[in-house]
């Protein structure tokens, strides 16, 4: 069934419309400005691709069956289309909806996607739609190879194995902010960085996580050490159990303020050196995805 449909092509459906139209093979010829042979040709193969036959004969008229009726609604549809896109490529009309599928690993903060993304979706409102896909980032890669996403966001540039088909811009660098609610601050103290000795915190799954690494480092070189009482692989309970107050939380000081407000959060203290950074990562060819490198402008400018 595959290699029939493999076989159909738009001229055989334009003489299947005109003869399902106008009830027979002679007046559709005509109408076409072709032989009634041509048109009886263009059927047949139509109808072997397809493995039965879409019209049954009523007198002397052709007249669609149950199939037939089907495939004359997509074959409209697919007409349309291809009237549409004519129009969008000569200029004489705007391109419907644009879809925007992103790939965000699991780790990487909701705010942080929010922050990067929202603001050239909301500029286009009108006419995109966004599709944000989560998952491992080696799955999200792969997915991008495939040209089954425009982009992928990560903490980290293109893997060394992936650079001759993928490339990396840099969205974001931030230090680091700790928050916790106001209750356990006045606990901890206004001695910051030295009122985390010993502090709950609420920390990554791994220490892959998104920002992990980042905070262990900081951490270890003033040797401070804090009492991890929770992991997390999604950001957004990691904040919400810091919101109930148990711990300490670590996030990139761009979505500070964003976190403060839905969270009911307070600034303990910030790391400006403790780094965190964001890339968008795209296919590695001449014709990206516009928005993509809209995403990539607004950063650079920011």
């Amino acid at each position: 069934m595959k290699d029939r449909a493999l076989r159909l092509n738009l001229k055989h459906l334009r003489y299947f419309t005109e003869v399902a139209r106008r009830g027979s093979v002679v007046a559709a010829a005509r109408a076409l400005h072709v032989a009634p042979q041509t048109v009886s040709a263009q059927l047949r193969e139509l109808q072997d691709s397809i493995g039965h036959p879409l019209f049954e004969r009523v007198g002397r008229r052709l007249v669609l069956n149950g199939d037939g009726e089907v495939a004359r609604d997509y074959a409209m549809a697919l007409f349309s289309l291809a009237d549409e896109l004519g129009a969008v490529l000569g200029g004489k009309a705007q391109a419907r909806r644009t879809v925007l599928r992103i790939g965000v690993p699991d780790d990487i903060p909701k705010l942080q996607t929010a922050a990067v993304v929202e603001p050239v979706v909301t500029r286009h409102r009108e006419r995109v739609e966004l599709v944000c896909h989560e998952g491992a980032l080696s799955e999200m890669l792969g997915r991008l190879v495939a040209h089954e996403l425009d982009a992928v966001l990560s903490e980290l540039p293109v893997p060394p194995d992936l650079a001759r088909s993928l490339q990396g811009r840099l969205l974001m660098k931030s230090g680091t902010s700790f928050l916790c609610t106001a209750a356990l601050a006045r606990k901890l103290g206004k001695n910051f960085p030295a009122c985390l000795e010993g502090a709950p915190f609420l920390a990554g799954a791994t220490r892959s996580t998104y920002g992990s690494h980042v905070v262990d480092t900081w951490l270890a070189q003033r040797q401070l050490h804090v009492t991890v009482v929770g992991r997390f692989d999604d950001s957004a309970l990691l904040k919400c159990f810091a919101q109930r107050g148990l711990g300490v939380i670590a996030a990139p000081t761009s979505i500070e303020g964003d976190i403060l407000r839905q969270y009911g959060l307070v600034l303990l203290g910030r790391a400006n050196d403790a780094t965190h950074t964001l890339f968008i990562i795209r296919p590695r060819r001449q014709r990206i995805h516009p928005l993509v490198l809209e995403i990539e402008q607004a950063a650079q400018h920011a």
